[in-house]
């Protein structure tokens, strides 16, 4: 696919000099952005051995003396991955162990089935697993193009983005595999967040009601979470509390309104952290979340592609 060429935004998005960027923020945001950090949220990570009630996921075990069986139990909107292994003693498997399957919404799909090698022996073995929404067999479709998470004429900051530098005055906290494509955009509290891209909601929380920069308060950001259908997903972070404007299992189009911007969380000031993410399997066998690269385009139908930089005012297409 031939992309377009990168759209060159009016002067209001151009680089701002640092005093005017701080002015802005300071009277505007109420970011600062000399100390600004922004916890690398994760809105959800779904059971490692037996941690599972954070999300309507579970896997069931069926056993006897002499067979033990184990089924994955997805009653939610998300496609999930689930990596099983089990170590042991005396062990027949009907799968070729680790087994790593996905297991689609609202139904269940047999793991594995283990039995004694020798029989009349006691079965003795360990279990390892873990699972989180999306597809380890499904890439990302890198064509994919997604709108700015506001509606039209809203004004944002670009507080942090993928080509974050040291010495640009913002401290860099999307810095490892699972948040190195996010954004954090500045903008004030209860700004109207919209989806992205089309996809189903698959996670909400809006009942935090405090933002700071307390590292405790890590797991208490409210958010949306949309998988999209090449199964990657999208995380809109630190959201108002009590004005989530969908809920789990909801198809939104690109462009619906999903909820209002806050401070709630480990958070220096309002703002949106946004970011799309896949899942893989990792050489221990975890199910893990990999960032990967967003491309914005306008939505007026002239199909041009917006670059974002450190320090863009926005107001957006």
């Amino acid at each position: 696919m031939n992309l377009p060429m990168p759209l060159t935004l009016n002067a209001s998005t151009r680089r701002l000099p640092a005093m005017r960027i701080i002015l802005f923020v300071l009277t505007l945001l109420a970011w600062p952005p000399a100390t600004a950090q922004d916890q690398d949220f994760l809105p959800f990570l779904l059971g490692q051995n037996g941690d599972d009630d954070k999300y309507p996921f579970r896997i069931d075990e069926f056993r006897t003396s002499q067979k033990a069986r184990f089924i994955a139990v997805n009653n939610s909107p998300a496609v999930i991955t689930v990596s099983f292994g089990v170590t042991g003693s005396n062990l027949n498997a009907d799968k070729d162990l680790p087994v790593t399957l996905v297991v689609n919404p609202h139904s269940s799909e047999d793991i594995v089935q283990i039995t004694p090698a020798t029989r009349l022996e006691p079965l003795r073995f360990t279990l390892r697993y873990s699972f989180q929404p999306g597809d380890a067999f499904m890439l990302p479709d890198r064509d994919a193009r997604y709108l700015l998470p506001f509606e039209k004429g809203s004004r944002f900051l670009v507080v942090q983005g993928p080509d974050s530098k040291p010495g640009t005055g913002i401290l860099i906290t999307h810095n490892n595999d699972h948040s190195r494509y996010a954004y954090d955009f500045g903008v004030p509290e209860g700004t109207l967040v919209t989806a992205a891209r089309d996809g189903v909601v698959i996670d909400v929380k809006d009942t935090f009601t405090v933002g700071r920069p307390d590292p405790s308060l890590s797991d208490k950001a409210n958010y949306v979470v949309i998988m999209h259908a090449d199964r990657s997903i999208a995380s809109y972070v630190h959201l108002a509390p009590r004005r989530a404007l969908v809920k789990p299992g909801q198809q939104v189009r690109a462009g619906a309104a999903i909820a209002y911007s806050g401070n709630t969380g480990y958070s220096h000031g309002p703002h949106l952290h946004f970011d799309v993410r896949r899942v893989a399997v990792s050489e221990k066998g975890e199910v893990v979340h990999l960032s990967v690269p967003v491309d914005f385009y306008r939505r007026d139908g002239t199909g041009e592609r917006i670059l974002l930089d450190d320090g863009m005012l926005i107001k957006a297409p």
